[in-house]
């Protein structure tokens, strides 16, 4: 197996686990609010909403990369000096 791949998947599993945690975290932060201040479901509400935003800049932030990757590829000399 190349290691060219192993670094891909690396990348894979890294954006997986930070998604989760962008999910996980401030909805876990929601519930020990609300148990801590009885503000039940509030604490949860925000947390996932806040969650969602952190999950919506990640997709972004994915897609500007994935959009510059194919750029820069589409746009290469093709060897016969037209670009």
């Amino acid at each position: 197996m190349p290691t060219g791949n192993l670094a891909r998947y690396g990348e894979y599993i890294a954006l997986g686990a930070h998604i989760a945690g962008s999910m996980i975290i401030p909805v876990v932060i929601g519930i020990y609010i609300d148990r801590a201040w009885d503000l039940s479901p509030w604490g949860v509400i925000v947390g996932a909403l806040m969650g969602f935003a952190g999950l919506i800049s990640i997709v972004f932030k994915v897609a500007a990369k994935s959009g510059k990757t194919q750029y820069n590829k589409k746009n290469e000399d093709p060897g016969n000096g037209k670009v």
